[in-house]
C-alpha cells in the first residue's frame, strides 16, 4: 500500500558543522540558566527559545554558557570577531525535529579559534 502521508519534519542540525544534535536539556549551575540548551561536537553552544519570545534571553544564555559562565567575558565578545552565531527555526522539542507548525527556535553561538579565521 502507498504512503499517503509524507513525513515534513527534519532533524535538528547544528548551522555550523551540520551534524545532527542532541536534544537539549535542563542546565544546572546559574541564575541566567532558565532554558534548556546543549552543545554540539564542533564546540557550538545553544539554547531553546520554545515560543520564539525570548530571544534575548535566550541568546544571552548561549553566549554566557560559551564564555563559561562569567558575564564579563561574554560582554566584552563581539559578535564576527570572538564568536558567531546561527539559528534554528521550527524547532519542536517534544519531536526533537524541525517541524513546519512549531515556534521552537535554537540559538547557536560558536567560539572562533584564537586569532581569528
Amino acid at each position: 500500500m502507498p504512503k499517503l502521508v509524507r513525513d515534513r519534519t527534519l532533524p535538528a542540525l547544528c548551522p555550523f558543522c551540520r551534524a545532527e544534535i542532541l536534544r537539549p536539556g535542563e542546565v544546572e549551575g546559574g541564575e541566567w540558566y532558565d532554558f534548556a540548551a546543549g552543545s554540539c561536537t564542533c564546540g557550538a553552544i545553544f539554547a531553546h527559545d520554545p515560543t520564539a519570545r525570548n530571544g534575548g534571553a535566550v541568546f544571552l544564555q548561549a553566549l554566557l554558557m560559551v564564555s563559561g559562565g562569567d558575564m564579563d567575558r561574554a560582554m566584552e565578545l563581539a559578535e564576527g570577531v570572538d564568536y558567531d552565531v546561527g539559528y534554528v527555526q521550527k524547532y519542536n522539542v517534544e519531536l526533537h525535529r524541525l517541524e513546519p507548525n512549531s515556534f521552537g527556535t535554537l540559538y547557536f553561538v560558536r567560539l572562533r579559534a584564537l586569532g581569528g579565521d
